[in-house]
């Protein structure tokens, strides 16, 4: 399936949601993970209304920076860049801006190098999570304890910013969407989601 990844037998995509929500989210995404059945961040897309995705990488066209000149948002970029602060829920930006997350979309070394080098990107302070939950995607080798896909990493910081109700639909289908995967994988004995998940 196109949407979502999975084979046709599997298909996950009636069962995301649409969510609303007031914090502006950008996608920086290489252009490596366009096309991977596993990349996360197009599944966030899918799910968070007016969610944009800014390719980066490719030779032409060059990278479009203008949507993050936003003069009403306070982009943030999330990454634990050396210097980044942590993401905290109680500061605001001056005046009228809304606080906006720039969510790098890519293996951990592209998203260092993306968070230094991509044109209106690397002029943007860095914040990082405090603290990060036990992940169930394992569908992909993660090689730092830190490491978080990028929907993961994206909903724990809109569930500070938010609050946890406001993302508990994406958590949800987020789950749904790993079992599946790791169910045709093999790694799970059925495409339910375990109950042993923390969702």
């Amino acid at each position: 399936c196109l949407g979502c990844g999975l084979t046709p037998d599997l298909c996950a995509c009636a069962l995301m949601p649409r969510v609303s929500l007031a914090t502006p989210i950008a996608i920086v995404q290489h252009v490596r993970e366009t096309c991977k059945p596993t990349n996360t961040g197009r599944l966030l897309a899918r799910m968070v209304e007016g969610a944009i995705v800014l390719p980066y990488g490719m030779r032409e066209p060059a990278f479009d920076s203008s949507p993050l000149e936003n003069p009403s948002v306070d982009w943030h970029v999330l990454f634990p860049r050396e210097g980044a602060s942590l993401l905290d829920p109680a500061a605001r930006p001056a005046g009228k801006r809304r606080i906006g997350l720039v969510l790098l979309d890519g293996s951990w070394s592209q998203c260092a190098r993306m968070s230094r080098r991509v044109p209106g990107v690397g002029r943007l302070p860095c914040v990082a999570l405090p603290s990060v939950p036990p992940s169930f995607w394992t569908v992909r080798t993660q090689h730092r304890e830190e490491g978080r896909s990028t929907f993961e990493a994206a909903a724990h910081a809109l569930g500070l910013l938010e609050g946890a109700a406001a993302v508990e639909p994406l958590r949800r289908a987020f789950a749904q969407v790993t079992a599946r995967v790791l169910y045709l994988k093999g790694a799970l004995r059925t495409p339910e989601v375990p109950a042993t998940w923390t969702v």
